[in-house]
């Protein structure tokens, strides 16, 4: 056995690398689901500024600026889970903390496609 392979607690190296595969797999599925909501809360907000009647000038700069923070929010989130994935693999917990960042996502863009249908059914009442 290598150093690494008892630096992972694995006999075989192709899990070592089935382990980095399945990390960064995960990470650009994240990134992208990240980047998707990103780009579905910008004319979510647009959508909410509507039902609230907002004054036009307000919207469009809430509506600019609010695509900026979501873009900076997002990165952060890619980054700090690139780290919290990166590091569960020696520690064999990749499977765990992929299902809790890929199911946090999912959760934040499920929410993203019920909101506006919860708002269109608030404007017809």
């Amino acid at each position: 056995m290598t150093s690494v392979q008892k630096e992972f607690k694995t006999r075989f190296a192709w899990e070592i690398r089935a382990k980095y595969a399945a990390y960064f797999v995960s990470w650009v599925a994240f990134s992208a689901l990240t980047f998707y909501l990103v780009t579905r809360i910008s004319p979510l907000l647009r959508l909410l500024m509507d039902v609230l009647n907002v004054n036009r000038w307000a919207r469009s700069a809430v509506h600019n600026f609010s695509f900026l923070i979501l873009g900076l929010i997002g990165l952060c989130m890619v980054i700090i889970v690139e780290n919290y994935l990166r590091t569960a693999i020696p520690q064999n917990l990749l499977l765990r903390r992929i299902v809790i960042a890929l199911g946090a996502v999912l959760i934040l863009t499920g929410a993203s496609h019920a909101l506006p249908e919860y708002l269109f059914y608030l404007l017809r009442t």
